[in-house]
């Protein structure tokens, strides 16, 4: 059925008909994602997981512009991505932070880059840096500040070019337990201040859940959509919702689908390996 222009205009990105191949070393082609369609509405939280190599990363890296899928395309506020672009700012696992950088140097880098001037940027960042947690760390070096506080001057970093879509592939991943729940609680808190449309990567169902208005389950490789779930969960939400009867169904629900498209994919690796070595 054909979308209304009202409709159009709030989707804020629009993936059609999705396919990824790429050829390995020995030159045997593998289909990563297979007609992947996906849309996101202004100001939403929407998370994706799915078993490892289902080609989660390398949607992302699409709708960033930094590889292009070999059939279908994706559209952010109704242009074609073939490219970077301000409008859509990454988050990785990795800050990837300059070391010869301060942390206002390092949230700054991103306004350099596109030619703002040192005033400018300087009445962007401190708000940034304040909304974050690192006021009074403005002047420390990378190698002063611990993992937590690492990743967030990365996402101070890309907030700093205002995008319209903020994409993160497992930035919590490299945390330790407790810092990754208490970065998770603080990321709402500057998405609700924000209002910016995410699009988030994770191989951790109860972070998936608790962040987001919608959970996306990928099947193993080659990539699908499996299922589409909204998250009818409470907002602002604490950590100690994580407890609750209702987050347990929704990590239950997807923890059902995933259990034997794990075990496909493990399957299929084993059988790879052996026919390698034959």
């Amino acid at each position: 059925m054909a979308q209304s222009s009202s409709q159009t205009q709030s989707n804020k990105l629009r993936a059609t008909d999705i396919r990824m191949e790429y050829t390995r070393r020995d030159r045997t082609r593998v289909l990563a994602i297979d007609r992947l369609n996906l849309e996101t509405q202004e100001g939403e939280f929407l998370s994706v997981v799915g078993p490892s190599g289902c080609g989660k990363s390398t949607f992302l890296k699409i709708v960033a512009g930094l590889v292009q899928p070999t059939e279908g395309e994706v559209e952010v506020n109704g242009e074609v991505v073939t490219k970077p672009a301000p409008s859509r700012a990454m988050v990785f696992q990795d800050p990837s932070l300059f070391p010869w950088y301060t942390v206002t140097q390092n949230v700054a880098y991103g306004l350099a880059c596109q030619g703002v001037s040192k005033t400018e940027a300087s009445e962007r960042i401190g708000p940034l840096i304040e909304m974050v947690g690192l006021r009074g760390f403005d002047n420390h070096y990378p190698y002063e500040l611990s993992g937590g506080m690492q990743q967030r001057v990365n996402l101070a970093r890309a907030l700093a070019v205002n995008p319209d879509l903020l994409l993160m592939d497992e930035p919590f991943a490299a945390l330790d337990a407790q810092t990754r729940e208490i970065m998770q609680a603080e990321l709402l808190t500057i998405w609700r201040q924000t209002s910016k449309t995410v699009l988030f990567i994770t191989h951790q169902i109860n972070e998936a859940v608790y962040l987001s208005d919608r959970v996306i389950v990928m099947s193993a490789r080659p990539g699908k959509i499996l299922d589409d779930i909204q998250v009818d969960l409470p907002r602002p939400r604490e950590l100690a919702i994580k407890r609750s009867e209702s987050f347990l169904r929704y990590e239950e629900r997807i923890w059902r689908q995933l259990e034997s498209e794990v075990r496909r994919e493990m399957e299929a690796d084993q059988l790879e390996r052996r026919q390698g070595g034959e």
